[in-house]
């Protein structure tokens, strides 16, 4: 018995030997490569980049991941996204990449969550001193709504010419890279074929040299105020926005306040341009047109120019909506400016109030469902402050009710007010003020 132990064990030794001078079967990394991701889905939630299992990032619409550099290895890249009122991750798409070494690779996923479409833009890695004078340009057809179009990119003042387009791209592809000056530019897209059919048409921007840039297109969202928008992303992963001249930014005037009586709105210091007339107390405006920069704001009694009630000023960004409270801050009527995400989520609704009611600093906010009282529940927003948007509170779909209360009691201050509730549907409320102090009025905007 020792003798055959003795040579079992000669025998493991000798393959574990042999094992170790042969050639290992495993891939071998000879260098990097840059891999990031763009969302072009765009009523999707956040959607999660995962290389195999391991996350990388998470990537709201018209955004890019944090670029990551991985070995030249093969990989399947797979896209998530969360459903908040199921209990699993959903996966909607996985891309397998033969991965090459020194490339920059950008997943673009766009089409819809239960058709989503992965398409894989490639370029070799580039890398600046510093001292270029130039940038290294792509354009990106990132809009499945746009079809075939051009894209010019031009100086200021010159019109776009059949012929002179740096690409003509479907939905999903991207031009080759071309060296360009730093100057200040301006990107035309069109219908092909058509440069007098103009589909998007920037405010002069400055691209700066020593980058890589993807000039994107994007279908436009309810936040932006054209049908289409545009997004600069370089290499390192910084993007920015640029915008269509053509549209101008947007107010939405909530009259907030009974310390303030029924006014007229003018946006220009001379009082020449009224905006909104007779405006009172509850009263909320449609989206109304206002210039970039800083937008005197002046309220007046009816007709009366010389009767001023209110002095302020909006800051506007180009292509942005913001809702403007007219509220009280210390005993002072003012102007509250807020930006709000309007973009639909098809996978939750929102809901968002902002805090107007000054007889009552903090409340709580219940959502129940319909029929269902607050007696034995916690409410989904506590403690909201006056004078500050409320944090959204995120629904599936349903019929609910929603109730306002004392914040840390069940005295009621408005309720029930019924909310019929679709996935993608995004609500924005007022609390307001009623005449009988103990109350107040959780007040629902109409829609656009």
């Amino acid at each position: 018995m020792a003798r055959i132990s003795r040579v079992l064990a000669a025998i493991i030794v000798a393959f574990a030997i042999g094992a170790c001078g042969s050639d290992s079967s495993l891939p071998v990394a000879t260098g990097k490569a840059s891999i990031r991701m763009i969302n072009a889905i765009p009523t999707s939630p956040e959607i999660g980049f995962l290389i195999e299992e391991r996350a990388l990032d998470a990537v709201r619409y018209k955004s890019n991941s944090s670029p990551e550099s991985w070995d030249d290895l093969e990989y399947t890249f797979n896209f998530e996204i969360i459903r908040p009122f199921e209990d699993e991750l959903t996966r909607i798409a996985s891309q397998f990449l033969d991965v090459t070494r020194e490339i920059e690779y950008t997943f673009l996923v766009r089409g819809s969550l239960d058709a989503a479409v992965v398409d894989v833009w490639q370029i070799p890695e580039r890398s600046f001193s510093g001292s270029e004078t130039i940038f290294e340009m792509r354009v990106g057809n990132a809009a499945d709504a746009l079809g075939l179009v051009d894209v010019y990119v031009g100086l200021e003042g010159v019109d776009p010419v059949l012929g002179a387009q740096v690409a003509s791209l479907a939905p999903g592809e991207v031009s080759a890279p071309t060296d360009i000056e730093e100057d200040v530019y301006v990107v035309t897209i069109t219908a092909a074929g058509d440069p007098a059919n103009i589909l998007f048409q920037s405010v002069p921007t400055r691209i700066l040299a020593n980058q890589s840039v993807i000039v994107t297109a994007f279908a436009g969202d309810a936040n932006d105020t054209a049908p289409v928008t545009v997004r600069l992303f370089n290499q390192l992963g910084a993007s920015s926005a640029v915008t269509d001249a053509r549209f101008p930014p947007t107010a939405r005037l909530i009259h907030a306040t009974s310390d303030l009586g029924t006014s007229d709105v003018y946006d220009d210091a001379a009082l020449q341009n009224r905006i909104v007339a007779d405006l009172a107390f509850g009263d909320i405006t449609g989206d109304i047109d206002v210039a970039v920069g800083e937008v005197p704001i002046t309220a007046t009694a009816p007709g009366n120019v010389g009767a001023i009630l209110l002095e302020d000023t909006l800051t506007t960004f180009a292509g942005s909506r913001l809702n403007y409270y007219l509220t009280v801050l210390s005993d002072e009527v003012v102007g509250s400016q807020v930006f709000v995400d309007r973009r639909p989520v098809e996978t939750i609704a929102r809901l968002t109030f902002f805090h107007s009611a000054i007889n009552h600093e903090l409340v709580d906010l219940y959502v129940v469902d319909a029929g269902t009282t607050i007696d034995d529940v916690f409410p989904r927003l506590i403690t909201a402050t006056y004078g500050l948007q409320a944090s959204e509170i995120r629904l599936d779909a349903g019929s609910y009710e929603i109730y306002v209360t004392t914040a840390g009691e069940k005295t009621i201050l408005d309720g029930p007010v019924s909310l019929e509730v679709a996935l993608g549907d995004v609500f924005e409320a007022v609390l307001l003020d009623r005449v009988d102090p103990s109350l107040a009025e959780f007040k629902l905007f109409p829609p656009l």
